[in-house]
């Protein structure tokens, strides 16, 4: 049976690098990379899975400038709250 999940999408001012390593911490493993055009913008897409819950992570490539990961999540309001508590001890979280 298929525990009810939750949806969420945060746009985080955290290095890709931290935010990967976080979600690694938490038992998600790296399943794909891909590219997509999405919005007239070019995007790499990371999708991490632990078990029915996934977590995606954004982030926009092309100009030179930082951009801001934005993760979106799938999983119980147990893992919600885990990944947003491990992503609150970087500074600059925005939901």
């Amino acid at each position: 049976m298929q525990n009810k999940q939750k949806l969420k999408s945060i746009s985080v001012l955290i290095p890709l690098q931290k935010v990967s390593a976080s979600i690694s911490q938490l038992d998600f493993s790296l399943d794909g990379i891909t590219t997509i055009v999405a919005e007239g913008k070019f995007w790499n897409r990371m999708l991490y899975v632990n078990g029915e819950e996934t977590i995606s992570v954004s982030e926009e490539i092309g100009d030179a400038y930082p951009k801001d990961p934005i993760i979106t999540i799938c999983g119980s309001t147990h893992t919600v709250s885990r990944i947003t508590e491990e992503l609150q001890h970087y500074a600059g979280l925005r939901m």
